[in-house]
């Protein structure tokens, strides 16, 4: 046999090797797609590997805007569930990552398992959402750190029910301070369209009398828009009747005159 036929078999021989290979990890890889369920988070906390564009995005939080002697802010992390509709609910974990975590742990509390509630859902959907709290604990040293605030990273923990998705979206970044400090969503967008422009009386006032439970973000502008323009709307009712407020009415009247919707 030539040289050349021999070299051809060998090519031959890894070609099929290798496409065995592939073949093999494709059905396992669908296999396991098919039949578990996964959960992420749904900010990505660092940003999306190639092609993906979306950008890391971390969940801010300020006792500055809850009324005075405030110790716990309860933050809500919005988990996504992909895969196949549960047959009851699904518990999981969740852990401190100590990389870029500066928070002490007396600062913070995490419970010792999370639920991912069961419902009926729609047959062509192919992912819900839940939200879970965790609770940041106001501490003296927040007086000195200012806006960079304390930090905290964690991770969602999977166990026999449910793995892990998107790994650009297996942790969530949360900072809180004392000090005001505009929020990040409140983009140009969000001033020439919902809130105008941006100021400390004017947010805390949302806050107090609307937003109540921090639901206002933007996960909320984006994907619910109807929503947000009805917070919006229902603040500006708000305002209209409380103009003859004999301490704040003008306070409110510019408040109004500033808003979009």
């Amino acid at each position: 046999m030539s040289k050349i036929n021999t070299m051809k078999i060998r090519l031959l021989f890894i070609v099929t090797l290798l496409a065995g290979i592939v073949s093999a990890c494709g059905e396992k890889d669908i296999a396991v797609f098919e039949g578990r369920n996964q959960i992420y988070f749904e900010k990505f906390y660092m940003n999306a590997l190639y092609p993906g564009t979306e950008e890391a995005d971390t969940t801010r939080t300020s006792f500055f805007f809850f009324p005075e002697n405030t110790k716990e802010i309860k933050v809500k992390l919005v988990v996504n569930l992909s895969g196949l509709e549960l047959e009851k609910d699904l518990h999981f974990g969740l852990k401190t990552v100590e990389e870029g975590t500066t928070a002490k742990p007396e600062e913070y509390r995490l419970e010792k398992e999370y639920t991912f509630r069961k419902r009926a859902l729609p047959t062509d959907m192919k992912e819900v959402k839940d939200t879970i709290e965790v609770s940041v604990l106001h501490s003296d040293r927040l007086a000195e750190l200012g806006t960079d605030g304390v930090r905290l990273v964690v991770e969602l923990v999977p166990n026999a029910d449910v793995d892990l998705g998107q790994y650009e979206r297996r942790r969530a970044v949360i900072v809180w301070s004392e000090v005001e400090a505009k929020p990040d969503w409140w983009t140009h967008e969000v001033e020439w369209t919902l809130l105008g422009a941006y100021s400390y009386e004017k947010y805390k006032l949302f806050l107090q009398v609307v937003d109540t439970e921090g639901e206002f973000n933007e996960n909320l502008i984006k994907n619910y828009p109807a929503r947000a323009i009805a917070m919006v709307t229902e603040f500006k009712q708000w305002l209209l009747d409380h103009l003859n407020d004999p301490e704040h009415g003008a306070e409110y009247k510019k408040i109004l005159d500033s808003l979009k919707v």
